[in-house]
């Protein structure tokens, strides 16, 4: 049968925003199995996270990486040279219209405005608060930077992790950013989700995360094991479970979805597949 296998990147195969190491690059090159990647992250902050380390820790083979929760498909090549060719685009400007687009930014920048997004003074913000990463919005309220992380950007993202435990902050204002959305732009297909530790995810239904599985199913494979850490409700992974609870809602399907507790419960599950187990 052919299988494959689709990895969240945060918290899954690294640490939030922190550069893959070498045991998990080698245990992605002892796979045995083709694998994808299904990221939030857009790939100019991939590169020195995931793609730019893999290749370094001597990883070679070539994979597909669905970024931006499924809005852009690179094809990666890994040989003596990192190659990355854009396969797919898509874009929520287009999918929206100008005016519509345009909507969704102006709510958002009001939001973060609003008191109820309001941050304490305990935490900092460092980086873009809205990024676009043209098939899907992130809406970071502490600001988000590009690339590797400076000390002030780690120190701000220190300070929100450890705020949004605390308070629920996140969890809390889903519901009313889920509610401004449909007040703004009623009858929109976005689908919004927490992204990572500090942020909201924003895609257009479809092209989310379940993209990446669907894809791969489209394309041959008669089996996907989908792994990553938010597949809770709310959590940008769930789509995946959205779209196989509506697939096969009777019984088991070709895709089987495994949620880690974070790297090292992947590298739990990569070495009993190793061994010939299920690692669940």
């Amino acid at each position: 049968m052919n299988r494959a296998v689709v990895f969240d990147i945060d918290n899954t195969l690294t640490k939030a925003r922190e550069a893959l190491e070498l045991p998990m690059a080698r245990r992605l090159g002892a796979l045995g199995r083709p694998f994808a990647l299904a990221a939030g992250s857009d790939r100019e902050l991939l590169m020195s996270q995931f793609f730019e380390p893999l290749h370094a820790h001597g990883f070679r083979g070539q994979f597909d990486a669905f970024l931006c929760n499924g809005a852009l498909r690179y094809r990666c090549r890994c040989g003596d040279q990192l190659e990355l060719s854009l396969v797919d685009e898509f874009s929520m400007k287009n999918h929206l219209g100008e005016s519509g687009f345009h909507t969704l930014l102006g709510l958002l920048e009001r939001l973060l405005g609003d008191e109820r997004f309001a941050l304490p003074s305990s935490v900092s913000i460092a980086g873009d608060r809205i990024v676009d990463r043209r098939g899907a919005l992130n809406l970071a309220p502490s600001g988000r930077e590009r690339g590797a992380l400076s000390a002030a950007g780690r120190k701000s993202r220190d300070e929100f992790v450890a705020f949004d435990a605390q308070t629920g902050y996140r969890a809390r204002l889903l519901p009313v950013l889920r509610q401004e959305l449909d007040r703004a732009l009623p009858g929109n297909d976005l689908q919004l989700s927490l992204g990572g530790q500090t942020s909201f995810d924003l895609v257009v239904r479809g092209r989310d995360k379940s993209f990446a599985v669907r894809t791969l199913l489209d394309e041959g494979m008669q089996h996907v094991t989908y792994v990553g850490d938010a597949l809770f409700p709310g959590g940008n992974d769930a789509a995946v479970l959205d779209y196989v609870s509506a697939s096969w809602p009777a019984g088991k399907g070709p895709v089987d979805v495994i949620q880690v507790r974070d790297v090292d419960h992947t590298a739990e599950l990569l070495d009993a597949w190793s061994r010939g187990g299920t690692g669940r």
